[in-house]
């Protein structure tokens, strides 16, 4: 699963994927959007930050551009929280069609996969606006509050505000972690700098959990989406 410059597979493979290497997936390299940059941080992208005229930041990429500073962003929540797989409720459920508009107007913006953000929203917060963990991440996306700062979110439980930053937030993961999905959606709960620590998914509690159970829900999105029922054919590939 590749964003554009990179090859892209059937959703169907992806589960055929999962299936098969089970609870052992994380050595894998499930990938989207591609970037000039590794898990070991030889190479990184370097980006710019835009208010427009709306108030909305937009991150881009900017070869002249400082470098993004990852110690700003902080070391993720690394608190053994994770997403409870069983406890999810209906795709169709009326919660999930709530914030529509913000979710495809940030996908689009940001070259993100739907279906990730709509699963990310899913398994963070259930799409509760006013949610807050533990460790202090905030709103749907389950902002840290240093990475909202970075990512110059000023109301995380804003509805629009908090999407379009854990949207942002996804898109400077994949440009760093050259689209492999698994590695930024470690990062995405454990921060980025364990991730180039070790070199992979760190071995915190709940991080391999967490990123499952986000996979998971992104197929499921994926066919929902498409409209693909049990027994259909092969999902058509995931468009840039």
């Amino acid at each position: 699963m590749r964003w554009p410059g990179s090859a892209a597979f059937g959703a169907g493979a992806v589960y055929r994927w999962l299936v098969r290497l089970g609870i052992g997936l994380l050595a894998g390299c499930v990938c989207f959007g591609s970037a000039s940059a590794s898990a070991s941080g030889a190479a990184t992208a370097t980006y710019t930050r835009m208010v427009d005229a709306a108030g909305v930041v937009h991150v881009r990429a900017a070869p002249t551009a400082p470098r993004a500073s990852w110690a700003e962003i902080g070391e993720g929540r690394r608190s053994g929280e994770a997403a409870d797989d069983e406890a999810a409720y209906p795709l169709d459920d009326p919660r999930t069609q709530r914030y529509d508009r913000f979710i495809r107007g940030a996908a689009a913006l940001y070259q993100i996969p739907e279906a990730l953000l709509r699963a990310l929203i899913h398994s963070e917060s259930r799409y509760q606006p006013n949610a807050r963990s533990p460790a202090g991440a905030i709103g749907l996306t389950q902002l840290m509050p240093a990475t909202a700062r970075f990512l110059g979110v000023t109301r995380p439980q804003d509805p629009r505000q908090n999407i379009y930053g854990g949207a942002r937030f996804l898109r400077l993961l994949a440009n760093r972690f050259n689209g492999d999905m698994v590695l930024v959606l470690a990062a995405y709960f454990a921060g980025a700098g364990a991730v180039q620590r070790y070199g992979g998914v760190p071995p915190y509690p709940g991080v391999r959990a967490y990123v499952k159970a986000v996979l998971r829900r992104y197929y499921a999105y994926e066919r929902e989406l498409q409209g693909i029922g049990e027994g259909a054919r092969e999902a058509r590939t995931i468009a840039g």
